[in-house]
């Protein structure tokens, strides 16, 4: 599979905004950010569905059931995919992670900050196919309906460099 293709894979996997494996604590407070008075801002549904977003990735692509993870926070009806390797539909993100996880079977997804505005909620995360891979950083960006479920998704990557011409860590 070419680069880019897996490249475009680990983020349309990691977008429904990769073993890391999430503790409670972080779905709250995801790594590397600090509580700020922001986070009382946001409405309860902004809550729940920054929330959900995480959990989608978690349950998906680090926890390997991206069946149950669709079921539980994707629409049924309505899935917009913007990804262009990827269908519209629930049954296209199921069937586009099994194949993804299914040719990197230790692919990763870490969790590194969320912004929640109204009804959209983007993730920004390290993605590995193993443990050697550096990495592919991944922002998701969902929208949710006003019954707290994704209906679109949008995702960018870009392929974690051996080295940085300002020094800064890409994630």
């Amino acid at each position: 599979m070419n680069r880019s293709l897996r490249i475009s894979l680990s983020a349309a996997a990691v977008a429904l905004v990769a073993g890391a494996v999430i503790v409670p604590s972080a779905l709250a407070t995801p790594e590397h950010s600090t509580p700020t008075h922001a986070s009382s801002r946001l409405s309860a549904q902004e809550l729940r569905n920054r929330k959900a977003a995480v959990a989608l990735l978690n349950e998906a692509f680090n926890q390997h059931r991206p069946g149950k993870a669709a079921e539980k926070y994707i629409s049924a009806g309505t899935y917009i995919q913007h990804n262009p390797n990827f269908g519209n539909g629930r049954d296209a993100f199921v069937t586009g992670v099994t194949g993804y996880l299914q040719q990197f079977p230790d692919a990763s997804l870490t969790f590194k900050r969320t912004v929640t505005q109204g009804n959209l909620v983007v993730v920004q995360g390290l993605a590995k196919t193993s443990a050697e891979d550096r990495g592919t950083v991944e922002v998701d960006t969902f929208r949710f309906d006003r019954h707290g479920r994704i209906v679109e998704h949008w995702d960018a990557l870009q392929a974690v460099v051996e080295q940085s011409a300002n020094g800064n860590p890409q994630v």
